[in-house]
């Protein structure tokens, strides 16, 4: 059962990759295949019942009424050619004769016939044994034709004799038997030609009737592939779209079906997602009338993260979603370091609104400026950790990690943020490598004087593995009145089922996958950086580029 199923799924999967247009094409080519062969057979069935053998038929029945006549012409011969010798009186025996000799002429006729005829009808051994009867015909002819010279010369003697030594009735009895064998095994001939004619025939009917039971059997299955993979796939789309057409945005438009089809639901999708975001701005932007916008606009151009460098055999996608308005307490950049080496940087400030992002602001300046300086994740940490010196009521959680990308070698420090992932895709699935724990406490007034509160750790990423960075928003959305949140492993359940694990797919499912479980509206800030090592063999990619509203880097 389990080899059953593996092969079941096998199938399954394939047919998910297969093409309607090759399906079709499959289907059609089957029944197509089917019927033409079947066609052949009877074809072949119909020549066999119409080829030589039929001429070959047709030439011993030919035969077998010329052999009958000359057999009759014998038998006359021998009864006319014995009133002949026994006629009395001169009027008889004059008549006898003429009608003799027209007896012979006529059965020399049909003798020709017999053996012209003979090449083409009769088998070998057929033609030694009419051989034979030529033979007999030939001794038969000859006593009979002494016989006649007797009678012709009127010498008594000579006729009693022959007619003592050599009966022609024994003779004659001798040519008749052989003809009548000879007879026979021609109507068994043709009797076995018949019945042979007559199976032939039913076969031909029996793969007539194979030719219309396939076409009977094929055009439902036809029917049928083509409900269950157009009509059925059509019919659950179309519901799905009445949904999201009805006001049900949350849940997401899929299709496993035909590539063109599932092409179809992943526009519409795509639409969706396009719609919540339109919703999600619009929210946004009366919030942020609310805010007030001149402040808001500045404070978000400060915090824009800037673009990624073009690195050969890495790409990168991120974005950040606010809770509330378009300020976030969040943030994300990506730096460029002296030493060839980039800056991932993502900070989680508490609180939200103006006043958030302006410490945000502040945070993301003094990062800037410590990397630049001294590209050591924990003590550009120290250095931000000064902010907070005026903020006694506010903290911040921080990973900062610096990349190396000829070697693939991670170093970071994580000040009490949400540990990034490294993960990898394998067996169908995505898997955890490597955690980047914390390795010392948030950012706040109460730790800026304490030495060495933050260390420095490294880390290695492979080719094909892809780095995670998040804030708690991603991790931590949950249904209003509910205290189930999703974690990480409802992100990596949803990440497991990406045809291919790039950083920009990843990025668009799982702030999806958040978006859905919290039933639409984020209760904190979610930002999401992910980067990717290219395999061995993958080519480089084309520069990044930015998506300005979500701040997507691709």
């Amino acid at each position: 059962m389990g080899q059953l199923g593996a092969v079941a799924q096998a199938w399954h999967r394939l047919m998910l990759r297969t093409s309607l247009q090759r399906r079709v094409s499959v289907v059609g080519l089957t029944f197509l295949l089917v019927v033409l062969a079947l066609t052949v057979v009877l074809f072949v069935s119909m020549l066999r019942s119409t080829s030589g053998e039929d001429d070959r038929q047709e030439a011993a029945e030919e035969f077998t009424s010329t052999l009958e006549a000359f057999q009759g012409d014998l038998v006359e011969v021998q009864a006319i050619h014995w009133q002949y010798i026994t006629a009395s009186d001169v009027q008889r025996l004059q008549e006898s004769g003429r009608e003799r000799a027209d007896r012979i002429e006529r059965s020399d006729q049909d003798a020709q016939r017999v053996r012209a005829e003979a090449g083409r009808a009769l088998t070998s051994s057929q033609r030694e044994q009419l051989g034979r009867i030529f033979s007999a015909v030939e001794e038969w002819r000859a006593a009979v034709d002494e016989q006649g010279t007797y009678k012709a010369t009127a010498d008594a003697a000579g006729l009693n004799r022959s007619i003592l030594d050599a009966p022609t009735s024994r003779l004659f009895e001798v040519v008749y038997d052989d003809v009548e064998v000879l007879l026979g095994a021609l109507r068994d001939q043709r009797e076995a030609a018949l019945r042979d004619a007559r199976d032939e025939s039913e076969r031909a009917q029996l793969v007539q009737l194979a030719v219309a039971a396939v076409a009977l059997l094929l055009v439902p299955a036809v029917l049928y592939l083509v409900r269950r993979w157009v009509v059925h796939p059509l019919d659950s789309l179309s519901e799905q779209l009445l949904r999201v057409g009805g006001g049900d945005l949350q849940t997401p438009v899929g299709l496993p079906g035909p590539p063109e089809l599932a092409a179809v639901a992943a526009a519409a999708e795509a639409m969706r997602r396009r719609i919540l975001d339109e919703l999600a701005d619009a929210v946004s932007a009366r919030e942020a009338l609310q805010q007030g916008q001149p402040l808001v606009a500045e404070v978000r151009d400060q915090l824009a993260a800037h673009d990624l460098p073009v690195v050969p055999g890495w790409s990168a996608a991120a974005a950040l979603r606010p809770a509330e308005g378009l300020l976030a307490g969040d943030w994300y950049d990506v730096l460029p370091l002296r030493d060839g080496r980039f800056a991932v940087v993502v900070a989680d400030v508490s609180g939200h609104g103006a006043r958030a992002g302006i410490v945000a602001i502040q945070l993301k300046r003094l990062l800037e400026a410590a990397l630049h300086l001294a590209p050591e994740p924990d003590l550009a940490l120290a250095m931000a950790a000064r902010v907070f010196s005026d903020e006694a009521e506010r903290f911040a959680s921080c990973v900062v990690v610096v990349v190396d990308p000829d070697s693939g070698t991670v170093t970071y420090a994580n000040a009490g943020h949400p540990a990034p992932v490294v993960l990898r895709s394998e067996g169908g699935g995505v898997r955890v490598v490597t955690e980047l724990e914390p390795t010392g406490p948030l950012l706040s007034w109460l730790h800026l004087d304490v030495p060495g509160a933050w260390r420095t750790r490294t880390a290695s990423m492979a080719p094909g593995s892809v780095l995670v960075v998040y804030t708690d928003g991603l991790t931590e959305a949950r249904p209003t009145g509910s205290t189930d949140e999703l974690g990480i492993s409802g992100v990596l359940a949803a990440l497991g089922r990406l045809p291919e694990l790039t950083p920009q797919a990843l990025v668009e499912e799982a702030l999806e996958v958040a978006r859905s479980f919290s039933g639409g509206r984020a209760r904190d800030d979610v930002t999401l950086v992910a980067l990717a090592r290219a395999t061995a063999s993958a080519a480089p990619g084309p520069p990044a580029a930015r998506d300005g509203a979500q701040g997507r880097l691709t």
